[in-house]
Parts: C-alpha cells; structure tokens; sequence
C-alpha cells in the first residue's frame, strides 16, 4: 500500500494488547556494512534474557517499535481526505497502541442509537421471551456514497486526523500538476444512471485540487474543465451506469512484480468487453509510442485476468476524444 492513496483509509482494532515477549527465539545483530553478523545468539525467554544479551535485546525491541510507527505513519499518510480510527476495549492496557496516539487528534464518529431485533416465534418455540432470551443488534446508519467529495458537513463527521493534508510534489511542472489535477477531479466522478455528468464540478472539488497541486483558481479551473472535456465527450458512456456492469478509478494491477494502476477500468454492459480507459491531456496521446506501450501493457495485464473476455483500451483526452489505437 506504500504506493497507494485513497479517499478515505480505515484503521480498524487499533488499541490490540500489547505483544507478549517473545519466547525460543534467535536474535541476530548483522550491520548492512558488515561482512558477517556480529553476534548470533539462541533467546529462551526475552522476559528472562541472559546478562550479555541485554543491550542487543533492548535495541532489538527498539527496532521493533520503530518498525510499529513506520507502520503507522504508512497508514496515516495514504488517505487524501478523511482517516477513519476504530478499536475494541482491549483486556489490558497497551500504552503505545495506535488508538491511544490517535484519539486526542480525531473526532467522535456519529453513532446511532441501537435498534431491537424482535426473535421470530419459530425461533423461540414454546419458550417465553424472557426464558428464551433478547439481544441486541447494532444498524450502522446509511451513508452517502462519496460523503469527502460531496458534502463538507459530511468530512467533519467521520474522526478525521488533523495530521493528513492533500500534498503533491512541488517540482512538477505546470502541465503535470495540471494532468494530476484532473485526474484527482476524474476520479471522484461516479456514473449516473442514464446521463451524461455536468461539465461543472463543485467549487470546494476545484479548490481541493488547487490546494493539492499548488494552482491558481484559473488554474484550478482550467484543470476542472479538461474534465469536464473527458466527462462529455466520446467516452462520457464509461460513466453512464446504465451501460456499466462493473467500473473503477486507479485500479491496481500487478505486471511481472511491477505495480501498475489504471485510471479507469470498465465493463461495458451491452457487450461485456472490458475498457482500460487512459486520461491524457495531450490531445495525440497515440502519436507517442512510449504511451502506446504503457496502454498495451495496462490491456495485456488485464486480458490476462479475465481470460476469455474481449479487452480493449483507449485514451480519453482533454479534448474529449476517445482513441482507441
């Protein structure tokens, strides 16, 4: 996930108990200059460890710790709008659990009040209600689809850290900042049923990109309408949901140990052919034969995931073209 970010990331069962010391282990100090390890030594009990082996055990459990917050600072920084925390009570006590460093920065998530579900009288035979027992169960409460894209109420109501902020890497040209924006802003359009999507996107979306990617509001605009470009144009069937079996944004596929990730991935309903849909703002993407490659491959990974299937690939342009080479 280390490459990955997503809309909203959600840390689940995040104050565990606190690992129990390790027992019948191997404890192995090797420098990465070293030529051979420096020590090498049979552990019982790490509660217990022998005299000589207390420093190189203590920088052991060190490591592991520093390994635990890389962890952490992994998940945290992977989210682009909203952190979610969750945890379960636990039966001791762990002072370095990833809830106890989150909870004073996030806010309480909304809850709603528990509904009874009545037991069928099949369920309790002849028995009496009381004899037989209730329970209760919990209904989580509906929630909008895009809650971060479309309603800013709706951001402030799930725990959010105050730590994670749009970033983009402020050495990119103008042309790439601009591409990344529009992408970000084609990524949080979702299908419409029977329809072609507004050109227009909402302003907090707009100003969104312009924050992440360092543009100026005509900038941000100029992004928001090679999207809009895209969402009506020859491709603008790829958000009907109508004709869509199946679709997704950055999709991630896995290509000979190499991690490739697709801007729009589709199944076309009426015929069943997958679509590797490929967002460009220049307006020949075909004329360039390392973005011919880079397409190919991205239909190949995909053909040779739903062997059978008919696979086809195109890039949709700023321009609102289809070209499918």
């Amino acid at each position: 996930a280390k490459g990955l970010e997503a809309p909203i990331v959600m840390l689940l069962d995040t104050d565990g108990e606190a690992p129990k010391p390790e027992t019948m282990g191997v404890l192995v100090q090797w420098p990465g200059e070293a030529a051979y390890p420096q020590r090498f030594a049979f552990v019982a009990s790490e509660s217990r460890p022998s005299a000589c082996l207390g420093p190189a055990l203590a920088q052991e459990l060190a490591a592991r710790q520093r390994e635990e917050l890389n962890g952490l600072y992994v998940a945290l920084t992977r989210t682009q709008h909203t952190l979610v925390i969750s945890s379960v009570q636990p039966h001791r006590q762990n002072p370095g659990s990833w809830w106890l460093r989150l909870e004073a920065l996030a806010a309480d998530a909304p809850t709603q009040a528990a509904q009874n579900v009545p037991t069928s009288a099949d369920a309790l035979g002849d028995k009496p209600a009381a004899e037989a027992g209730t329970f209760t169960l919990k209904i989580l409460p509906n929630r909008p689809a895009s809650p971060v894209y479309h309603a800013q109420e709706a951001t402030k109501s799930i725990a959010t850290s105050t730590a994670v902020q749009d970033t983009a890497a402020p050495t990119d040209s103008l042309d790439s900042r601009l591409g990344q924006a529009m992408h970000r802003l084609l990524e949080w359009a979702q299908p419409v049923a029977g329809g072609v999507l507004p050109a227009a996107f909402a302003a907090d979306n707009v100003a969104s990109v312009a924050r992440a990617f360092e543009l100026t509001e005509p900038q941000a605009q100029a992004a928001a309408a090679m999207a809009g470009s895209i969402l009506q144009g020859q491709g603008a069937w790829a958000w009907d949901a109508a004709q869509l079996l199946w679709h997704g944004n950055e999709v991630p596929l896995t290509r000979q140990g190499r991690l490739l990730r697709i801007d729009r991935l589709v199944q076309h309903a009426p015929t069943g052919h997958w679509w590797v849909l490929d967002f460009k703002s220049t307006a020949r993407p075909h004329d360039q034969p390392e973005l011919l490659e880079q397409l190919s491959t991205y239909r190949e990974s995909v053909a040779q995931a739903y062997p059978g299937h008919t696979v086809r690939a195109a890039f949709l342009t700023a321009q609102g073209a289809l070209i499918e080479p």
